[in-house]
């Protein structure tokens, strides 16, 4: 709790324990992605993901096992499949699949699409512990990709968003916005930075949701809606890559000795 009283308050203290709870921004389940819409890989490390072949790493299911790739790394693989390709591939879905950033405010940029008033970010966890390994990175959000914003974080999925019990590499999912009304189109994804619980060189960012804001929708339909809804490509997305939601159960994560 202190961890996150932290993050959110900048202090850990009674106070802002307390504040933790009353404000409700950690969620003991599992991520819903109801009304969120997948969001664009569009810059990675200051190259276009389409055009410049960047590496992309592969998470597996157990911890410290031998997949015949890499023994004994705690939920990800190091040689063959940390590949260089297109890392948009790993990047616009939400699976196993993952990127790693730099530090470089702009360098690595997801385009929501439209104007939202929050991102969801999905990671990985590569080597513990938790809290910290989940949340190792800063994001800033932008409506032109010149001017950067800081990110807030607002919530915190303290189960992740799979839901198979097995797997353990899945992280917090978190959701940050503006802080106030305004909306943002880009969101870019740093490792470390003032945002981050941990900062040790590196990030697993799985892909990232936007969430369309309710004035974004009124001006860009031309029948006024009462309240934003989910796209389509919302649930082919998160049925491909997130499994079943549907499940409550809790799974217990744990850290390599």
């Amino acid at each position: 709790m202190g961890t996150f009283a932290q993050l959110y308050y900048g202090a850990d203290n009674a106070t802002t324990r307390s504040q933790v709870i009353t404000d409700q921004l950690l969620d003991d389940g599992y991520f819903d992605p109801t009304g969120y819409t997948g969001a664009t890989l569009v810059r990675h490390n200051g190259y276009d993901p389409a055009t410049f072949a960047y590496r992309y790493g592969f998470s597996i299911d157990q911890p410290n096992v031998d997949n015949g790739i890499f023994q004994g790394g705690f939920n990800y693989s190091l040689t063959r499949d940390f590949e260089y390709g297109d890392s948009s591939f790993a990047a616009n879905s939400i699976d196993q699949y993952w990127i790693q950033t730099d530090n470089v405010i702009g360098h690595t940029v997801f385009d929501m699409g439209f104007g939202a008033s929050k991102a969801a970010i999905f990671n990985s966890i590569d080597h513990g512990p938790l809290p910290q390994e989940a949340i190792e990175s800063t994001v800033y959000l932008s409506n032109d990709r010149v001017n950067w914003t800081q990110a807030v974080t607002e919530r915190v999925w303290l189960e992740g968003f799979y839901s198979d019990t097995s797997v353990v590499w899945d992280g917090f999912v978190y959701a940050v916005g503006t802080g106030t009304d305004a909306t943002f189109r880009y969101a870019s994804i740093i490792w470390g930075g003032p945002g981050a619980l941990q900062s040790d060189g590196d990030n697993e960012i799985n892909g990232v949701l936007g969430f369309r804001s309710y004035a974004d929708l009124v001006t860009t339909t031309s029948t006024p809606v009462s309240s934003p809804v989910p796209e389509p490509e919302t649930y082919a997305m998160l049925l491909a890559g997130l499994g079943l939601l549907g499940f409550t159960a809790r799974r217990r994560k744990h850290t390599p000795s």
